[in-house]
């Protein structure tokens, strides 16, 4: 079955665009580009919004893999039910002025970003609208659910690191950024791009927890490779023990991004 989906009808694609360009801004201490981004989001998903009320039902599917299949069909039923419920004129209208302003303000690539769970996303976006025969309907809903039990399998891999040297995996990061990111390093940069809204308190605890995780890994891994290999890891190693004495700027995301890039390596190779 193969069904025609519109990605820029889609709210919940829309607010994975905005979140990489902030991503990328954010990145290349462009402050310009930073508050463009920052001002969109907050105007069309601002607490209240009705882009902002759609997208919490997009979001009503993350981590439900684990739930009974009737508690799924449960949030199903509910979410269709206040999809339906939203101005879905309003919604399109609002969405075209969103639409306009990303092309004006950001390009028209910003629409070619890779995004790991699209197949997802796009699979509810179906569902909602509802527009389909029922057979494929619940053809469309049996999908959903087979892909969310195995989630895991359909996402692509980054590219494999050439080296293990934090110099190497920095330019590795600065040359690929741009088009794919795993799922810890969007959890990072998530919350360093928002950390605004607190003075940063909450995204230095995560920031440091996420440390002291990648160190552990590290660690682990040392006992479990070859000396030259070892080696490696333990420079890197000495260079996290020394993060909380940094300063929080592109030079250090950069860093902990490259660290979470190998440690995402070093588990698809086990």
């Amino acid at each position: 079955m193969r069904l025609n989906h519109n990605k820029k009808r889609n709210t919940a694609f829309l607010y994975e665009v905005l979140i990489k360009e902030l991503s990328v801004a954010t990145i290349n201490v462009n402050s310009k580009k930073k508050q463009e981004a920052l001002e969109t989001i907050k105007r069309y998903f601002g607490k209240n919004r009705i882009l902002s009320k759609e997208l919490d039902i997009y979001k009503s599917f993350s981590g439900i893999a684990s739930l009974e299949k009737n508690t799924v069909d449960k949030i199903l039923v509910e979410a269709k039910k206040q999809f339906k419920q939203l101005d879905r004129r309003r919604v399109h209208s609002v969405q075209s002025r969103l639409i306009n302003e990303i092309n004006k303000n950001f390009g028209k690539d910003s629409w070619n970003i890779y995004v790991a769970n699209f197949k997802d996303i796009a699979t509810i976006n179906q569902i909602l609208n509802q527009k389909t025969s029922p057979k494929d309907q619940v053809l469309l809903e049996e999908k959903l659910y087979s892909n969310l039990i195995n989630s895991q399998s359909e996402e692509e891999p980054i590219q494999k690191i050439d080296t293990l040297t934090v110099q190497k995996f920095v330019q590795k990061f600065n040359d690929e950024y741009t088009q794919k990111l795993n799922e810890s390093q969007r959890s990072l940069l998530s919350k360093y791009i928002t950390s605004y809204q607190d003075d940063g308190l909450e995204f230095k605890m995560y920031l440091y927890e996420e440390i002291d995780r990648l160190k552990d890994i590290l660690a682990n891994e040392t006992a479990k490779t070859d000396n030259q290999l070892s080696e490696k890891l333990n420079k890197v190693i000495e260079k996290i023990k020394k993060y909380n004495t940094r300063t929080i700027d592109k030079g250090f995301m950069s860093e902990v991004l490259a660290v979470q890039s190998l440690v995402s390596e070093l588990g698809n190779k086990n």
